[in-house]
């Protein structure tokens, strides 16, 4: 109806669940981490409560599009007590038969199932939604489930999803026995006032809109009116289009607002949440667990003033209850400097902060600061400019004790040959910067003659990502209430105002999780292979699948996803944006400078080696992410076989196969003539690919042709390292942590 005139690809604000329209809330974040917390870790039980409306379902259905094959799901969400016996709602959820089964044929049945399914390797887990419909009985049920198990393997693994009932349901005294199971459990808060405001931008960018559709005015009552409840959000949100539509008014303003509450008021069904006293959630609300295992908090929340992004600053207190329910042990002195990686090296996401020796900041009250005078382009990843009201209405705001941005954030420093002092020093002076240097290397005797932060490790062993999860913890211990961190290679310059641009941005964007900036050569590269590799760099600002080496990370986020992995020889930065974006996290390039460098001499060797890294990359990266939504390097990877051994065999086969042919079945004909004229066909083929290549990067120049051919020619080195991928002992990603 409104979708054409107001831009949209789709309706922005259906009431239906839908996982791509779900926006990360710091909330919604925690509750879809201890989710995978519990699938990840096969905790027994896991439950998630929240209001009528909160996103609950939401989550359970961004969970399911998550799962691999190597779970069995079922999804129960209309179980009611008096409707049928419990067993045979689970057989039917997992596809099994239960007409005319007693009970006790029916507990067998599943037992039965749950040890085949075992057997092939998959986890059984049942999620009931809506769960607090369920009967004291039922429940019961639902812990005997729980006791199958094949020795230290617990055999099912259960979700409960439900309203603020369930909660006071299992909290029952004789609930105790399951209550005790409870391995993970989150109570989902509605949102905050300024989260209210990135959850309507957020739907309407991924909706296709314009920026600016809705006023802040608008935002704003919304934000009153729907109680930070999504599901009401939603109903106000696309009422107020369509009343926005019929007056074919460009935005959605406070009058178009007052005008759908005062019509659902008096004429319509406004249904808010369950109870009356809910409110807009506090900003940076702790968000304690849901209460099974201590007291909920008391009291009223008081509505928080609105802001685009917070900043925390003060003294410290105890983290949310959340992170001491996880059972995660620690590691103390040094070795806890690598022990920043999931508990699982197979694990598909990573779980939950793993912090809980660290202490969180307190929340004072926030004074504005002025805006900045260069913000970047936020731009989609086809280039169009994506809608940001936040970044163009919206004032930063700072610590009320008047500290820069800067001073949250921190830098490491990965040395792998030199120019690790030069990188540290770049940082400005209120960043706390920390070294990774190998043992007794240059960088590292430099380091400790400059008396910098450094740690030493072996990292022909230990790896890049335990290296960057070392330096991250030393980070963390220096600066408890770090919010940003800036990894950067050793030689590259940091552009000066960069981490205070970059730290804004991310203060406007709370979406994005990882950003980097341009790298920019101080003079013109010194061999024809290092000006090739410059020219073929792509730097196109907006949002990008993967960064760098060098980027700048949200601390939160990072943790939440469970730091680098240590066991990924190839790329670890390219898999943890992955593992951010499928947690619905943003990986931004900014239209600014981040670092400057100085362009290294590159040999023909020296770029066929790079060639052959980059071909092993793709298949890594292939390997890891191939699968959909991302399909990460699967495009890569195939145009390096096609073009470095597929087509080139084809030709060599036919060729042989006509030269053959020709010897066997003509009396004039000449082999050589038919096996020439396949091979200039092959040849012939190479030259339309360079042509095609020159052409979409600039043919007017003759150098976009030499270009062109090296990066036909690099298809074969390529080529060569998928093929050392694939078919050498040493993995990217091995099956167990080393």
């Amino acid at each position: 109806m409104y979708e054409e005139f107001y831009g949209l690809t789709e309706k922005p604000f259906s009431i239906q669940p839908d996982p791509s329209f779900l926006y990360w809330g710091r909330g919604h974040r925690l509750a879809y981490a201890m989710l995978e917390y519990g699938v990840v870790n096969q905790a027994g039980i896991s439950v998630i409560t929240g209001e009528i409306g909160c996103g609950k379902t939401t989550l359970v259905h961004r969970l399911l599009d998550q799962l691999s094959d190597t779970h069995t799901v079922a999804l129960l969400s209309n179980i009611q007590a008096g409707r049928g016996e419990l067993l045979s709602w689970v057989l039917m959820g997992f596809g099994e038969p239960y007409v005319g089964k007693t009970h006790v044929e029916m507990f067998a049945q599943l037992q039965q199932f749950f040890i085949r399914e075992y057997a092939k390797g998959r986890r059984v887990v049942l999620i009931i939604d809506e769960a607090q419909n369920l009967s004291v009985d039922m429940l019961e049920e639902l812990r005997m489930l729980s006791n199958i198990n094949a020795g230290k393997d617990q055999l099912l693994q259960l979700i409960l999803v439900g309203q603020p009932q369930l909660k006071d349901l299992l909290s029952r005294p004789d609930m105790l026995q399951l209550a005790q199971r409870i391995g993970s459990d989150f109570h989902l808060t509605p949102l905050t006032r300024e989260e209210v405001r990135a959850y309507i931008d957020t739907r309407m960018t991924i909706a296709g809109a314009r920026p600016g559709v809705f006023t802040d005015e608008a935002t704003d009552m919304i934000a009153e009116q729907s109680r930070g409840v999504p599901r009401v959000i939603n109903i106000i949100a696309d009422t107020a289009l369509v009343y926005a539509f019929s007056a074919q008014d460009a935005h959605v303003t406070g009058e178009t607002i007052r005008a759908v509450i005062r019509d659902k008021l008096d004429y319509g069904v406004f249904g808010l949440a369950s109870s009356p006293d809910l409110k807009l959630a506090e900003g940076h609300d702790p968000r304690r667990t849901s209460g099974f295992l201590g007291e909920p908090p008391t009291g009223r929340i008081a509505d928080a003033p609105r802001m685009p992004a917070p900043r925390v600053v003060g003294e410290t207190r105890e983290q949310p209850r959340i992170i001491s329910n996880l059972g995660v042990k620690f590691a103390s002195s040094e070795a806890a400097e690598l022990a920043f990686e999931p508990a699982s090296a197979a694990q598909p996401f990573g779980g939950p902060s793993l912090y809980e020796n660290m202490a969180a900041p307190a929340v004072r009250a926030l004074e504005p600061e002025p805006e900045p005078a260069q913000e970047f382009a936020p731009r989609s990843m086809n280039g169009a400019m994506r809608p940001d009201s936040q970044a163009q209405e919206a004032p930063a705001k700072a610590e009320s004790a008047g500290a820069s941005a800067v001073e949250e954030i921190g830098v490491v420093v990965i040395s792998k040959a030199s120019g690790a002092d030069e990188t540290a020093h770049s940082a400005p002076d209120n960043a706390v910067v920390v070294t990774v240097a190998a043992v007794g290397s240059e960088d590292a005797r430099t380091a400790k003659e400059a008396g910098l932060e450094l740690i030493e490790l072996d990292l022909a062993s230990v790896g890049g990502g335990r290296a960057r999860n070392a330096g991250y913890r030393r980070l963390k211990k220096l600066s408890p209430g770090l919010k940003y961190v800036q990894f950067v290679e050793a030689g590259a310059v940091l552009e000066p105002d960069w981490l205070d641009k970059a730290a804004r941005f991310m203060a406007r964007r709370p979406e994005v999780a990882a950003l980097e900036g341009g790298i920019v050569e101080v003079s013109p590269p010194k061999s024809l292979f290092a000006r090739i590799v410059s020219r073929m760099k792509d730097q196109s600002e907006g949002e990008i699948q993967t960064t760098g080496g060098s980027a700048f990370f949200r601390a939160d986020a990072f943790e939440a996803a469970g730091g680098f992995r240590g066991d990924i020889i190839a790329d670890e930065t390219a898999d943890l944006c992955i593992r951010l974006r499928r947690r619905g996290a943003h990986v931004w390039r900014a239209d600014a400078t981040m670092a400057l460098v100085e362009p290294a001499p590159l040999s023909f060797l020296e770029w066929r080696r790079r060639s052959a890294q980059n071909g092993y990359n793709y298949a890594a990266g292939a390997a890891l992410h191939g699968g959909p939504p991302e399909r990460f390097m699967t495009m890569e990877q195939s145009r390096a076989v096609m073009w470095g051994a597929v087509f080139p065999l084809v030709i060599l086969a036919t060729a042989l196969l006509a030269g053959a042919t020709t010897a066997m079945f003509s009396i004039d004909g000449n082999p050589w003539a038919a096996v020439l004229s396949v091979v200039l066909i092959g040849v012939f083929t190479y030259a339309v690919k360079i042509a095609a290549i020159a052409f979409s990067i600039g043919a007017g120049e003759s150098f976009s042709w030499i270009c062109a051919a090296a990066t036909t020619l690099g298809h074969f080195y390529e080529c060569a390292g998928v093929a050392r991928y694939w078919f050498s002992d040493r993995k990217s990603a091995r099956k167990s942590a080393p």
